[in-house]
């Protein structure tokens, strides 16, 4: 069973998006499996609304361990299960918190099997801050909204062919101008706007996960 890991920045919309994007491939109860940083496993099931409710938070890092669910995927006259992971937020420096700091590495750790990497990046906030330089002093990507551990997934990104960018909160203002700026600089990878709150972008992103699974 191939991993389609989300990963990225706290609060870019990850639990979200994985609850919401299960729901368009057709899931209809979420059966979680939970696997900690330091081994233990669990199971939890809950509804659609009881997932966002619950899951869905704005504090950093309210996940805290890997959080994934089975998918089925059509492939000709058999389907195959995808394994949709959550993960923990990333964010630059040590963080004081030593079970979040277990959990990051749990997180970059399993980012080097995953199958297909699924690269979560707030879009309106990369357009806010561009929006700010005046002049525009250079075409980097604005750090406060673009940090260390983004550019070294995107590094590694550029080794495989199962990395995507999904430009997030595609809805609001300014992530137009932000998704711009990732297609710039990444232009050799698909870059592809996305609302989990919406579902925009989810018909392009099955697609891609379907193809690979």
């Amino acid at each position: 069973m191939r991993r389609s890991l989300v990963i990225g920045r706290t609060n870019v919309g990850k639990t979200l998006f994985c609850i919401r994007f299960a729901k368009y491939l057709g899931v209809r109860q979420l059966q979680w499996f939970v696997e900690s940083a330091d081994g233990r496993t669990e199971q939890m099931r809950m509804s659609m609304d009881e997932a966002e409710q619950v899951l869905s938070d704005r504090s950093p890092h309210k996940t805290r361990c890997l959080q994934s669910i089975r998918v089925e995927v059509p492939r000709g006259k058999v389907n195959r299960e995808l394994l949709l992971t959550d993960t923990t937020g990333l964010s630059d420096g040590v963080h004081p918190d030593k079970t979040v700091r277990e959990a990051m590495a749990q997180t970059l750790e399993t980012m080097l099997s995953a199958g297909i990497v699924l690269h979560l990046v707030d879009a309106s906030e990369i357009g806010e801050h561009l929006d700010e330089r005046k002049p525009r002093i250079s075409s980097e990507l604005p750090h406060s909204a673009w940090g260390a551990l983004d550019a070294q997934i995107a590094a590694y990104g550029q080794q495989t062919p199962n990395y995507f960018i999904l430009a997030n909160k595609i809805d609001l203002p300014k992530a137009s101008q932000g998704y711009r700026a990732l297609v710039h600089k990444f232009s050799k990878q698909r870059v592809i706007p996305v609302s989990a709150m919406q579902g925009t972008g989810f018909r392009e992103v099955r697609q891609h996960v379907w193809r690979l699974a």
